[in-house]
C-alpha cells in the first residue's frame, strides 16, 4: 500500500463514520480538530445532552489486528488533552461528555461507546 492509499482510506473511513453517526441521529459539530503538539479529534458530535469525541480507526485488512487494537495509551492521552482544550473553548457546558471509538474496515463499522474515559475538573 502506498502512502496516498492510506490517506484515502483514512479519509473515507472518517466520512463513513460521520455518515453512520448521522444516521443514528447524532449531530456532527466538528471534524479533524487539530491542536498542534497536543492532539487531534477526528469527530465531535452531539447526541441528546451528551458531547461525544470520536476516534476513528481504519484498517484495510485485519492482518495487523483489529482497528480497535490500534489505539495506544499515547493516542488516548493526546485525545484527552485535545478534548480538554476543546471543552475549555466552548461557550456552553455539556451535562455529559463521552469518548467513542469507531473502527472501520472492509467488513463494516464497529461503534464502541464509552471506549475510554477522561477526568474533568
Amino acid at each position: 500500500m502506498n502512502p496516498s492509499d492510506k490517506i484515502k482510506g483514512g479519509a473515507e473511513a472518517e466520512y463513513r463514520a460521520l455518515e453512520y453517526l448521522r444516521q443514528k441521529g447524532y449531530r456532527i459539530l466538528d471534524r479533524n480538530v487539530n491542536y498542534p503538539k497536543v492532539g487531534e479529534i477526528d469527530l465531535v458530535a452531539k447526541t441528546g445532552d451528551t458531547l461525544v469525541f470520536v476516534e476513528v480507526r481504519y484498517r484495510a485488512t485485519k492482518d495487523f489486528g483489529d482497528p480497535i487494537e490500534s489505539v495506544t495509551n499515547s493516542k488516548v492521552k493526546k485525545l484527552l488533552r485535545a478534548a480538554e482544550r476543546y471543552l475549555a473553548a466552548l461557550p456552553v457546558k455539556f451535562e455529559s461528555v463521552r469518548f467513542d471509538l469507531i473502527a472501520v474496515d472492509d467488513c463494516g463499522i464497529d461503534h464502541v461507546e464509552d471506549a475510554f474515559y477522561g477526568y474533568w475538573h
